[in-house]
């Protein structure tokens, strides 16, 4: 494949893409083309640099190769997400365990206070009967 280089006519010296030479000649890396001025018309010859394309080659060995590597890609993050998820697992289990006891906490709590409530009105109630008080004497 020809490079899109800049040729240099010799008789005028303007500078031109030479995509499309008259005649090429010359063995691969070392060829020559024959061009046409686009601004004078003169016809001379110059060096041709050509593109290599380097195709890869589809084979079954480098499929093979690939997909094995796919594949390795793909187990790690498998076990990479397996790792992820057991230990979310036990951060769940743990924090659930955690609810219930602070759960438990807080309904010994509630039932201390009642408790309390519960005796500071027996008490409320006693004072009142030892003093006399009645239930409209409430200041």
């Amino acid at each position: 494949m020809l490079g899109l280089l800049l040729i240099k006519c010799p008789k005028c010296g303007s500078e031109f893409k030479g995509e499309k030479p008259v005649k090429i000649w010359g063995k691969a890396g070392a060829r020559t083309g024959l061009f046409d001025c686009p601004s004078c018309g003169a016809r001379f010859k110059a060096p041709i640099e050509e593109k290599v394309e380097i195709k890869e080659e589809v084979s079954i060995k480098n499929m093979v190769s690939k997909l094995k590597e796919v594949r390795g890609e793909f187990i790690q993050t498998l076990k990479n997400l397996r790792e992820k998820i057991k230990t979310l697992e036990t951060e769940r289990a743990n924090l659930l365990l955690e609810i219930e006891e602070l759960k438990k906490m807080a309904e010994s709590k509630v039932n201390a206070l009642e408790s309390e409530i519960s005796m500071l009105r027996e008490e409320v109630k006693s004072l009142r009967e030892l003093l006399g008080c009645t239930d409209t004497e409430k200041e």
